[in-house]
């Protein structure tokens, strides 16, 4: 997630974006530490910047978000940004969520006048505020004159409604931004813990993905300490070409020293995929606990029906919230599924929602509106989880979104005052 907080000088915004960034344990730009030597005479001697003065900075900030964006990473970025179409140099072909600091003109000149620190005069104050255009886009607003820890604390609640949302060109990307990604989440989770609780999906989308797992990230995943479960199953034989557990051990499970005791499939060797799904609870409840499987990571897709999981629109699962898992009936070949249900998913620590392809443009359009809902489209349920949700998309399924191109750092502009 890029978050950059905005605001006209001694709003706060440093302060209150660094704080930020440590709760989010994520990288602090100071934007406005980029701007060009000249900028900031100007500024010291009272000479406000034109518009032209303010284009090599915001091409600075610019590049450095479009950096973090390519790398997967979280970025919390303090900056003025005063005007909408410095912001729209911002967010050009990223996705960004913006915070406003308001604050009055009554204190910020009495914060200027008693920073002497700050290269900008109080007497620049009204050009500030001249050019100063609040945000009409959809951005969290906190009033900067409250007390810096009630300020976080409000940004922080906005943020669990924001989506987190990550654009590469093409699934090769976007499977090794992925990748890069899983190896962080498990790496934190074996620090803190000693083990970490993985939940793979099948489908296309993530074979390639597993494969970089098994090769360019082998080496850095502790293995030994890494249970892996499974979303979903198809109920099929473990050998047949559609089951999901067979596309993990082909491009994944053989080629790394997983052991055998940490590797837990959804069985469907039982007489009925009812009985199945009795058996699996059990054991996600040996593992997890009476209080629900809480994974460290789980890996989900989106169908272009909008489904996630085997949970399809209209299924009685999605209304179900005592079981973990259920036999379903998908419409689809083969029809017969065990899946987890939302309550099972949504506990989950770190979800990665994986989309890519134009045949998803509009499941995923609707999975990230308001205005859908679980019933409709069941990935739209994923956003209730109270855990990190980030939505991984190429560029294809992210065409009918508002901000879906993604830009290379040498060609990109960057952001500014």
């Amino acid at each position: 997630m890029i978050v950059v907080l905005f605001g006209v000088a001694a709003s706060g915004k440093s302060t209150v974006g660094a704080m930020l960034a440590s709760a989010m344990n994520c990288a602090f730009l100071e934007g406005d530490a980029l701007h060009p030597s000249a900028n900031i005479d100007k500024m010291s001697r009272g000479i406000p910047l034109t518009d032209e003065d303010r284009r090599p900075w915001l091409a600075a900030i610019h590049a450095r978000i479009v950096d973090f964006v390519h790398r997967g990473e979280d970025l919390v970025v303090a900056c003025s940004a005063l005007k909408q179409t410095y912001r729209q140099s911002l967010a050009d072909g990223v996705p960004i969520t913006w915070v406003f600091l308001k604050a009055s003109e009554d204190l910020i000149r009495f914060r200027l006048e008693n920073r002497a620190a700050h290269f900008m005069k109080a007497d620049m104050l009204a050009s500030q505020f001249d050019a100063l255009e609040e945000p009409s886009e959809d951005a969290i607003v906190v009033d900067a004159s409250l007390q810096l820890d009630i300020i976080l604390a409000q940004i922080l609640t906005r943020l669990t409604d924001a989506i987190d949302l990550r654009i590469a060109p093409d699934l090769h990307d976007l499977s090794s931004l992925v990748g890069a990604a899983m190896v962080r989440v498990i790496e934190t989770a074996v620090s803190d813990t000693g083990q970490c609780s993985l939940a793979l999906s099948g489908g296309g989308t993530p074979r390639e993905l597993y494969g970089l797992l098994a090769s360019r990230f082998r080496d850095q995943i502790p293995w030994q300490q890494v249970h892996v479960f499974w979303g979903d199953e198809r109920y099929v034989p473990a050998d047949h070409p559609d089951s999901n557990y067979r596309l993990a051990r082909e491009t994944l499970l053989d080629h790394v020293p997983w052991p055998d005791a940490n590797i837990h499939p959804m069985p469907t060797h039982f007489p009925s995929p009812e009985m199945a799904a009795q058996d699996y609870e059990r054991t996600l409840r040996e593992y997890f606990g009476a209080d629900g499987p809480r994974f460290d990571l789980n890996l989900l897709g989106v169908g272009s029906d909008g489904h996630t999981a085997s949970l399809f629109a209209g299924s009685p699962a999605l209304n179900e919230r005592t079981r973990w898992v259920m036999s379903v009936r998908s419409g689809t070949t083969p029809e017969s599924r065990l899946t987890l249900t939302l309550p099972a998913l949504t506990q989950s620590a770190n979800i990665f929602v994986l989309v890519a392809g134009s045949n998803k443009a509009s499941a995923l359009k609707h999975a990230l509106s308001n205005a859908s809902n679980s019933d409709t489209y069941p990935a739209a349920g994923l956003r209730q989880s109270p855990g990190r949700v980030i939505w991984w998309v190429d560029q294809d399924a992210a065409t009918q979104l508002a901000s879906r191109r993604f830009e290379d750092p040498s060609s990109s502009e960057e952001d500014g005052r």
